[in-house]
């Protein structure tokens, strides 16, 4: 199971939740145990990030899962497990200067507070929950993530993710294309495999377009067609208990070299998380009447366990006339050299995405150089992520020296 919630664009009065966060689950999607005797195990991924350019002011942060600590006898249809006692948590993973509230313990939640009170740009935070012994009962578990606020500041809205509980059997897994890697015009096939499914509905969406069928039904395999442009297919899975509709959705990209590159598509919340690793995010600074120097490029070179997508976000703000730029170069072997620049003159801002395939095995070179067209004040962002389009959910390997 996958579900990522992300921030909105542009602030509103009504303070929406200000992070992007994401939960995937082993198995996927998760179905319920036989009985307490025979328990299905799970384990869960729960990543909340900052993607924004500005900190975010908060007290702390707090994660809820809903639980009972050790008793099948309080299990229920919105329960993730009857038994918390049991499962494994590992310390989580947080970002500089957070830390974890452990003064009132409570079954099935978790409190983080940020230094001096403010989550800065690119903060991550990850949780991990192993042998989760499912609930026995089908439907739907929700996990809800609170911010509280600085005295005096507005509050923020929840942010809730709600996990389908399926019936034992059922399984939708290998969403992926023959071929994640096309010239343009080119054409592949989505698979996966199914079972169990007899009272399952389906949609199907390609790009966000939802592609209609009149049973409810899809079968393996899709036939993209010629492609011109990066692909992203969706398929998500419903099976109704009650009045509630159990939820599991899975993605596959498909790469069009040589079409239109759609790097922003590559990063939205349809990709599957585990499958979204990020390769490294840096920051630098001109101030003072300083422009930036060679010493605040970054260099880097990878090598991918398989086949998948480097993607790049690259963001450029000023104060005042400021006048400045940054540029990223990727060069993988086997692809002509990718170039994507970002500057900033009257807006005091700029944005802007690459993407390159990176086949496995194979080494890719990353630039990124800030330059200084006056000595005005600058600030420059870039994070670059590894989206795997084969089921390896390993990050590629740094390759040394970066310099050669």
């Amino acid at each position: 199971m996958t579900s990522t919630i992300a921030p909105p664009d542009t602030g509103t009065e009504e303070l929406d939740f200000p992070f992007r966060s994401s939960i995937s689950t082993h198995p996927a999607p998760m179905t319920v145990s036989m009985n307490s005797n025979t328990p299905t195990k799970a384990s869960l991924d729960l990543l909340i990030s900052n993607d924004g350019f500005s900190e975010i002011e908060i007290e702390s942060l707090t994660i809820t899962f809903t639980v009972a600590d050790d008793n099948w006898g309080e299990d229920a249809s919105g329960i993730l497990t009857p038994v918390w006692n049991k499962v494994s948590r590992p310390k989580p993973e947080l970002p500089p200067g957070w830390t974890e509230d452990t003064s009132s313990p409570e079954p099935g939640r978790f409190t983080f507070k940020p230094k001096n009170k403010k989550a800065q740009p690119d903060d991550a935070l990850r949780l991990h929950l192993d042998d989760i012994h499912v609930s026995a009962i089908k439907g739907i578990t929700d996990v809800v993530i609170s911010i509280e606020t600085p005295g005096g500041r507005p509050e923020f809205k929840e942010a809730t993710h709600s996990i389908g509980k399926f019936p034992v059997g059922f399984e939708l897994k290998n969403f992926r294309a023959d071929d994640p890697i096309v010239e343009n015009g080119q054409s592949t096939k989505i698979n996966w495999t199914v079972g169990g499914d007899r009272d399952v509905h389906y949609q199907f969406f390609v790009n966000g377009v939802e592609r209609k069928n009149r049973s409810g039904r899809i079968e393996p395999p899709f036939n993209t067609g010629p492609l011109h442009a990066t692909t992203i297919y969706k398929i998500i899975a419903k099976q109704q208990v009650g009045n509630d509709w159990l939820p599991y959705s899975d993605s596959a990209v498909v790469h069009v070299h040589g079409g239109e590159i759609t790097a922003a598509n590559a990063l939205i919340a349809d990709l599957r998380p585990a499958l979204l690793a990020t390769l490294t995010t840096g920051e630098h600074r001109s101030s003072n009447g300083r422009r930036f120097t060679p010493n605040q490029q970054y260099r880097g070179k990878f090598r991918g366990p398989g086949d998948g997508l480097i993607v790049g976000v690259l963001k450029i703000s000023g104060e005042g006339n400021a006048k400045a730029e940054v540029t990223a170069l990727l060069a993988c072997e086997g692809f002509p050299a990718t170039e994507v620049k970002a500057s900033i003159g009257d807006s005091g801002y700029s944005k802007q995405h690459i993407i390159m395939p990176l086949p496995g095995g194979e080494l890719c070179r990353v630039r990124v150089i800030p330059k200084s067209h006056n000595n005005l004040s600058a600030t420059v962002q870039f994070a670059l992520h590894w989206v795997s389009l084969s089921g390896d959910t390993r990050a590629p390997d740094v390759v040394y020296p970066v310099y050669d």
